[in-house]
């Protein structure tokens, strides 16, 4: 049990009243204007932090016209998904497929959601053409890759508000960069590798997407990397 907050005398489980039974103390209401007055710095002290919780947050996000166009850059490369990123040619026996440029959202749509991975397992298996397919399969996964990162960013974007702080957006913005430069890389050495074994199964070109997405986010990652800059300044 507790003692007397006033003659410090041990309380029994017995000693239920309010009163302490050896000075008479009225336990509850002992010092209460101090106790009422660590109260009252308690609350001023989380109302202090509950301000710099927010100001920081704003000052993050919409601090001066810089940080406000990096708050809505954000979401603007995500444009990508509906823009054209390539066309393909893909003829197998009892398999075919021929289709004119096509984005990442219209690809998801259309193609990903019915895809038979046995089949593509098989193609990556091929001795001369497996790695090929392989390259390509690459190269569209880190498109998706790019846009996961870029959803990453506004989530980051939000977390790291209240730190003044923007090193994970710009990692995952420069990762998102990395992601849309060597997807076409790979997809174009896949394609001259088949041109090369004289095997006209696949067949492609890169369009204006790819290059818009590597534009948006080399400026979304130059956005926050001058934000990010000026924040511990």
């Amino acid at each position: 049990m507790a003692n007397c907050p006033h003659c410090y005398k041990h309380l029994s489980f017995w000693h239920i009243k309010a009163e302490c039974p050896f000075c008479g103390t009225n336990i509850p209401n002992y010092d209460w204007e101090n106790m009422l007055e660590a109260d009252a710095k308690k609350a001023e002290a989380a109302w202090a932090k509950f301000r710099i919780f927010t100001g920081n947050f704003k000052s993050s996000l919409f601090g001066n016209k810089l940080r406000i166009i990096r708050f809505i850059f954000t979401f603007v490369p995500l444009v990508v998904l509906i823009l054209p990123i390539a066309s393909y040619i893909f003829n197998l026996p009892f398999l075919s497929n021929d289709t004119s440029k096509f984005s990442l959202l219209d690809f998801t749509l259309n193609k990903l959601l019915s895809v038979n991975w046995g089949s593509v397992i098989n193609l990556i298996k091929l001795e001369e053409l497996g790695i090929n397919f392989a390259m390509i399969f690459i190269s569209l996964l880190l498109l998706y890759l790019a846009v996961v990162f870029g959803v990453l960013n506004f989530v980051f974007i939000l977390i790291s508000a209240p730190s003044l702080k923007a090193t994970a957006n710009c990692i995952l913005c420069a990762g998102s960069v990395l992601c849309f430069i060597l997807s076409p890389i790979l997809y174009t050495l896949a394609i001259n590798n088949f041109q090369n074994i004289g095997i006209e199964v696949f067949q492609g070109n890169i369009h204006f997407g790819i290059f818009v997405g590597i534009f948006l986010f080399s400026l979304n990652f130059a956005l926050n990397l001058i934000t990010n800059k000026s924040m511990k300044s």
